[in-house]
């Protein structure tokens, strides 16, 4: 059974999504935009994360619905959160990391992948430039799948993207039980998969890059 929003915390009829379709059955999502039901002020949120699974303006997933539940209770200095906002280093829709790969090579062969990932960069800046706060939960693919170098070239550009425009307002995800605040990659942790969520950790730039234990 597909993953539902929940109709008490999400308004459904105004979900903006901003995809596109290549070679017939490669879907990419730049963005998706949650806003929360009754909600018109307050503080708006952008996450980077890996990249799409399923979620649309119909259905949701299970990262998605974990962000949505964990959002909707937030508070920063006693403000509400009234959307997030969620873009991904790469925007091929992809239920694990083995069918994205398979996805990205099948974009490069027909010249078309440098252009979704700069399209994709373009669509970044331009919706999250207004954001409040920028949440990182990109994580790291798994071992034999999306080629390190690859990856963090686009995380890079995620990385460039934002140190000039959310410098002083990054976070991570806080995840309960977890032994340090990044991966042992050096990556922030993913919010899907087991992790739970319990709250937000501030970070910088050079936090990213290993420059100071935190």
């Amino acid at each position: 059974m597909a993953n539902m929003y929940d109709a008490t915390k999400v308004d459904q009829h105004m979900i903006d999504i901003d995809e596109d379709t290549f070679m017939e059955n490669i879907k990419v999502r730049y963005s998706l935009t949650i806003p929360f039901l009754n909600r018109r002020e307050g503080l708006s949120v952008g996450i980077i994360l890996m990249n799409p699974s399923k979620a649309d303006t119909n259905i949701s997933d299970g990262t998605v619905n974990k962000l949505i539940n964990f959002f909707y209770d937030y508070q920063i200095d006693n403000l509400l959160i009234k959307d997030i906002t969620i873009c991904n280093v790469l925007p091929v829709y992809a239920s694990n990391t083995k069918s994205a790969i398979t996805k990205i090579r099948d974009l490069y062969a027909a010249n078309v992948l440098d252009r979704v990932q700069k399209v994709n960069e373009d669509k970044v800046s331009e919706v999250m430039k207004n954001k409040n706060l920028m949440v990182l939960g990109w994580g790291k693919p798994e071992v034999k799948t999306i080629p390190n170098l690859y990856y963090y070239k686009e995380v890079l550009r995620i990385v460039n993207l934002l140190s000039k425009t959310h410098e002083d307002s990054l976070y991570v995800f806080d995840i309960m039980k977890a032994i340090s605040t990044f991966t042992e990659h050096g990556d922030p942790r993913h919010a899907g998969r087991s992790a739970s969520l319990s709250g937000l950790k501030k970070i910088n730039v050079l936090d990213l890059f290993g420059i100071k234990n935190i």
